[in-house]
């Protein structure tokens, strides 16, 4: 009996010890924090520039909406290590989030074909692991699976935004082509363009006063026609990242691949 309590205490620290190895392998291979710091770091080289500044600009006005801190890491490889295991270890090495654990982590591998969201302590009652399998395989998957990494992370944000929120009900729907934001046709536009001229010829020989007019009034139409970007409330950011608040994390999430 002795024996075997002793047996057990030994298979136990060898699991603590083995553990302890591990996380001390992962986190010689884990990357660095960009410098300065960002909340969206590709260094997998998958975004474009315009890319990278949109999705950081979207994640920036929601820290700032909300307090609540959602950093991407596109890496290439997890050269042999478990998603699960590397993904926290990576969120508590760079401290995403603040003292009120409300962090999120959506780290992707890209030649691993690998993907998950991680979640703080202080939002896992609210983005769930069943959510955040929900959004890999409604938002994520679809895109990734066409080398549409942008529009995968663009959807995926959305989507944890509203669940941050206790808004998410899951209905996205994947489309190939583009998202068309709701405005004017080209058509309407041109014919419009058409009308406004020829009032600012007639208005030019009564004093100059359709000229004005005409610049306003295309002004504000143009203006109208790129409306509906789709980013909710988030739609404006600080413009630059003060760096990250040591939040924690458990392990609370989901991965999948694609």
């Amino acid at each position: 009996m002795i024996f075997s309590s002793r047996f057990q205490q030994v298979i136990t620290l060898c699991g603590i010890f083995f553990a302890l190895f591990l996380s001390e392998a992962i986190a010689q291979k884990l990357p660095s924090p960009s410098d300065p710091p960002r909340l969206v770091n590709d260094f997998a080289d998958v975004l474009s520039a315009d890319q990278e500044y949109a999705l950081e600009q979207k994640l920036l006005a929601f820290e700032d909406s909300t307090s609540n801190q959602l950093a991407i890491v596109l890496i290439k490889s997890l050269e042999g290590y478990e998603i699960a295991d590397y993904t926290v270890q990576l969120a508590l090495k760079w401290g995403i989030g603040s003292k009120k654990n409300n962090g999120i982590l959506l780290l992707a591998a890209i030649d691993d074909r690998k993907v998950r969201i991680e979640v703080g302590y202080g939002l896992e009652p609210v983005i769930t692991d069943a959510i955040s399998k929900r959004i890999i395989t409604n938002a994520i998957k679809p895109f990734f699976k066409t080398g549409q990494y942008y529009e995968g992370l663009d959807a995926a944000t959305n989507d944890l935004f509203s669940a941050s929120k206790g808004e998410f009900q899951g209905d996205y729907k994947y489309s190939k082509g583009k998202k068309k934001g709701k405005g004017f046709g080209i058509g309407f536009i041109i014919f419009i363009i058409v009308i406004l001229f020829i009032i600012s010829r007639i208005g030019g020989g009564r004093g100059g006063g359709g000229g004005f007019l005409t610049g306003m009034l295309l002004g504000n139409l143009l203006n109208s026609g790129n409306r509906g970007s789709g980013w909710g409330d988030f739609s404006s950011g600080s413009g630059s990242f003060g760096g990250f608040g040591g939040g924690s994390f458990g392990g609370g999430g989901s991965s999948g691949d694609w």
